[in-house]
């Protein structure tokens, strides 16, 4: 028995480790979409894209300019890009990585 026991630990800790997922989610508004990021493909991150308008209230509320890209891990927030006064974000991958590399 306790050598099944330890045989599940050792396949199913490395993967429980690596399982750290990150997810980028944009949030922008319909009438802004031009202005939306052009976010890269990563390996390994998970990308989402969301409308203002579809968000509750208590969100919207907190939103003060769009776009705003939001780094999530394992679904706690822990980086955010907002968009400056002319409703415009530059993002690059490299920003991206930094912040990935930041949160391991």
């Amino acid at each position: 028995m306790r050598t099944l026991i330890c045989l599940g630990l050792f396949f199913l800790l490395p993967h429980a480790i690596k399982a750290q997922q990150f997810t980028l989610v944009q949030i922008n508004a319909k009438w802004n979409e031009k202005n939306s990021v052009n976010i890269p493909c990563i390996d390994g991150v998970k990308y989402t894209y969301a409308s203002l308008e579809e968000q509750n209230k208590s969100l919207r509320d907190k939103i003060k300019a769009v776009p705003v890209v939001i780094l999530y891990k394992n679904n706690t927030p822990v980086y955010q890009w907002n968009a400056n006064l002319s409703f415009e974000l530059s993002l690059k991958e490299d920003d991206i990585l930094e912040q990935i590399n930041t949160w391991r």
